[in-house]
């Protein structure tokens, strides 16, 4: 069969122009099910978040040999890590707007990033403090303003089992609006099992793997004590010996973001669940276990 020139070079350039970024982003529609095979579930699960106003977080990042990393924002901070994906988040209600949603839309054209974090925390008053009702008109504006090929990750609740992300959920069903994973945060004291079970049960109830972006054990006695009770070792990290391998296993966990302070101060409950020191240059006993977890070799601060 004779072909004219000007098809072979469109098939040509059609087939230069495929990135790795499309067998990331461009999944198929039964991405939440369980399969035979890994496919269908992120081999690179663990990350971490910092703010980028902490001390040193991106060589944080990069010497927790960290998979992927979010900061609570959406600016284009790429150019401060070099190898490790970036995941932007849609904070809360201030942050749902087209200028927002076309910087996304920038970051994933370049191949940089592929999927969003919802909202954070939106059942508490002191964090994004959203009604449900107003959250899925935000989530509307967003799935029609975000590129339809980025995996868009449901606000994550300030523990598994809120009711207001049963509600969030029903809602972006009634509405038919795309959600493609659930995101958790769950805090809870050192033992371990509530730590698989409530993923489960969540799992279980929505269908869509999970992406827990904040976990750790918190002592919430500390405040009013004015101690934490946990200690980092040997309590905190045995904690994290059975937990972390534990959702390195589980398929209904896509990917998991230990919560580290980023500093020396406040946030007594969570002190002993340190990842790295105040300085943000030296890692705690913690950060030298997480790190050894499917490290990312290739994470590095980008050359002078």
């Amino acid at each position: 069969m004779r072909y004219c020139p000007f098809i072979i070079s469109s098939l040509l350039l059609a087939m230069l122009s495929c990135t790795q970024a499309q067998p990331i982003s461009d999944l198929p529609e039964d991405i939440n099910k369980p399969q035979d095979t890994p496919a269908g579930r992120s081999a690179e699960k663990r990350g971490v978040c910092f703010s980028t106003s902490a001390n040193n977080w991106a060589n944080r990042v990069v010497s927790l040999k960290a998979n992927w990393y979010y900061n609570w924002g959406n600016d284009d901070v790429t150019t401060n890590v070099e190898g490790v994906e970036y995941v932007p988040m849609i904070w809360g209600h201030t942050m749902v707007n087209k200028s927002v949603c076309d910087r996304i839309n920038q970051m994933y054209s370049e191949g940089k990033i592929f999927y969003v974090l919802g909202f954070n925390e939106p059942d508490l008053k002191e964090e994004a403090n959203m009604t449900v009702a107003q959250a899925l008109d935000d989530w509307e504006f967003l799935c029609n303003n975000l590129d339809k090929r980025i995996k868009l990750v449901s606000p994550a609740p300030s523990y598994p089992s809120r009711q207001w992300l049963v509600d969030f959920m029903n809602g972006a069903a009634a509405r038919n609006l795309r959600v493609d994973y659930v995101a958790v945060h769950i805090y809870a004291g050192i033992g371990t099992s509530i730590y698989e079970s409530a993923i489960r049960d969540v799992y279980n109830k929505f269908g869509k793997q999970i992406w827990i972006t904040e976990f750790a054990p918190r002592d919430d006695n500390a405040s009013s004590n004015g101690y934490n009770s946990y200690t980092m070792e040997p309590q905190v990290l045995n904690f994290m010996k059975t937990v972390v391998p534990k959702y390195e296993e589980m398929f209904e966990v896509f990917r998991y973001s230990w919560f580290s302070p980023g500093s020396e101060t406040g946030m007594i409950g969570l002190q002993t669940s340190r990842l790295t020191a105040g300085d943000g240059l030296s890692l705690t006993v913690l950060g030298n276990y997480y790190n050894t977890i499917q490290p990312n070799d290739n994470a590095a601060l980008p050359t002078p």
